[in-house]
């Protein structure tokens, strides 16, 4: 019997020991990460960020992609609810609607963060994003800069975005000045359902063939736009250069940079939000004190308290100083294998 009994005791102190190393292993904290789409260039590397950094910071992160369907989100969000995550951090699909997630998440206790999307008209708890004024205003100024003088056209993103909005305001209020004192004409202006690319190609096609303006400036307020608008100025045939401006800092932007066909880009540094974020939902998870929060946004409901990082702009002259040395693209990726 004795050895029997040393038996069961060795077991108990295994499971007990493993249940341990496991706890320790994943910090006890378990978070939603919801996605709007699994295709495209932006989400998927954020979600790449966020399950790294999750990795280092021994923490489990559950992600589910709703493939631009605002239903499935919320239902993504019950699933991950009653699989018992600590804190979801969300994506809106639709920033309109999301506050269905954000009720459902509080009556199982569990905060929200909106990452780099604001949910409107919810008690949202925390919102992560960069400063959307800053980057309407790094694209205005490095127009101005080049071109204080001409035509300039301005494509934002969709209308029912919050960015947008903010990129718009902030754009509009650094042009002034030079639009009343007649040194800039603002061409056309419109919002960009869905950022879509095609829809930013055929506005700019468009204008090319039935403004009759020389065109000087296109200030995007994203990389599809640009070369969306890229598209039709290459078709159109311009003997001349034309200001392009964009954000995100996607692939084809940052080589169309390097190869003079685009101008600038804004970065927003993926590693710092998803680090952000992740740093936060530990904090919330594990009832610790928030620092960091800089400002708050209203979303039609509460002043949400929010974390504002900084954004970066990118020209041909520090593609290596902020991308590379980010580790964002590698050396190849940017100027190919020579």
């Amino acid at each position: 019997m004795r050895p029997r009994f040393i038996q069961i005791i060795f077991i108990v102190f295994l499971v007990g020991f493993l249940t341990s190393s496991c706890s320790q292993m994943t910090g006890g904290v378990k978070v939603g990460f919801l996605i709007p789409a699994s295709v495209g260039y932006r989400w998927p590397i954020d979600q790449q960020y966020v399950e790294k950094i999750a990795a280092d910071r021994k923490i489990e992160v559950i992600t589910r992609s709703a493939e631009n369907d605002e239903n499935l989100q919320l239902k993504q969000a019950e699933e991950l609810l009653k699989m018992g995550v600590d804190v979801l951090i969300v994506v809106a699909a639709n920033a309109n609607t999301a506050a269905a997630i954000v009720r459902e998440a509080h009556d199982y206790n569990v905060p929200v963060i909106a990452y780099d999307r604001l949910i409107k008209n919810a008690d949202l708890d925390y919102l992560v994003t960069f400063e959307g004024a800053e980057i309407g205003n790094l694209m205005v100024n490095y127009a101005l800069k080049v071109k204080p003088e001409g035509n300039y056209v301005l494509l934002w993103g969709d209308a029912g975005d919050v960015n947008a909005l903010m990129i718009k305001e902030a754009q509009e209020a650094t042009l002034k000045p030079s639009i009343d004192n007649g040194r800039i004409k603002i061409v056309y202006k419109s919002f960009t359902e869905d950022w879509s690319s095609d829809n930013a190609y055929h506005t700019m096609k468009n204008i090319l063939d039935f403004s009759g303006e020389k065109i000087d400036a296109v200030i995007t307020s994203y990389d599809g736009l640009a070369m969306g608008a890229r598209k039709a100025i290459d078709e159109a045939g311009l003997d001349y250069d034309v200001i392009l401006t964009g954000q995100d800092a996607e692939i084809a932007a940052v080589r169309a940079i390097n190869q003079g066909k685009m101008s600038m880009t804004v970065y927003k540094s993926i590693n710092t939000i998803a680090a952000a974020s992740v740093d936060l939902a530990i904090k919330l998870a594990k009832n610790q004190k928030v620092t960091g929060v800089t400002a708050t946004i209203d979303n039609g409901r509460k002043e949400v308290p929010t974390m504002m990082l900084k954004p970066v702009a990118v020209t041909k002259d520090n593609i290596r100083e902020v991308l590379i040395a980010d580790k964002f693209f590698t050396e190849e990726q940017v100027y190919g294998s020579n």
